[in-house]
């Protein structure tokens, strides 16, 4: 019940926006600036989404999805190389994500700075590439490679939403070797 009652303001918060944002007694620039608060809400929430849905895709090998995360001129840079366009960058994950390897993306902290129909956004991640037996399907005892680093994404606002147009990693330690 404790759990409730801290989670319920938070949960409120946007209806309360909103509420407030249609009420016929603000003035027009209290509605202007409660519908500025309220849009900017709206986008940390689809960009905080878009980086959960890269962390599922490259666990999952989802590159198919990478059309409703990346643009189609994204660049991209990381331990594993350079790449600029959507197929480059499939290209890219898909080297060290496959089948054979599963790599869990644990990503937290992420901020986000809004600039309009723009944003920076930064976050830590760490990840974990562990080996697949082909035999019996059963995972290695101990990863291959494990890094952990930073997150640095340029969101851009598209007619469908929220998209990156440049990733990069940038690990601050690694161990292991990372497989080719």
């Amino acid at each position: 019940m404790n759990k409730l009652r801290r989670t319920f303001p938070i949960l409120a918060l946007p209806l309360a926006l909103l509420a407030a944002a249609c009420s016929t007694g603000a003035t027009a620039t209290e509605g202007d600036s409660t519908r500025r608060q309220l849009r900017e809400l709206l986008d940390r929430q689809e960009i905080h989404a878009l980086v959960d849905r890269l962390a599922t895709a490259l666990d999952e090998g989802r590159f198919d999805t990478f059309d409703t995360i990346y643009t189609a001129d994204v660049k991209a840079k990381s331990p594993g190389g350079e790449a600029q366009g959507l197929d480059a960058v499939i290209a890219l994950a898909s080297r060290t994500h496959s089948n054979q390897r599963r790599a869990p993306h644990y990503i937290s902290n992420v901020q986000i700075d809004l600039a309009g129909d723009r944003a920076a956004v930064r976050a830590n991640a760490v990840l974990a590439i562990v080996p697949i037996s082909p035999v019996d399907g059963r995972l290695a005892p101990e990863p291959l490679f494990t890094s952990g680093g930073a997150y640095r994404f340029d969101a851009v606002r598209t007619p469908e939403g929220w998209r990156f147009s440049r990733v990069e990693t940038a690990p601050v330690w690694t161990t292991g070797t990372l497989p080719s």
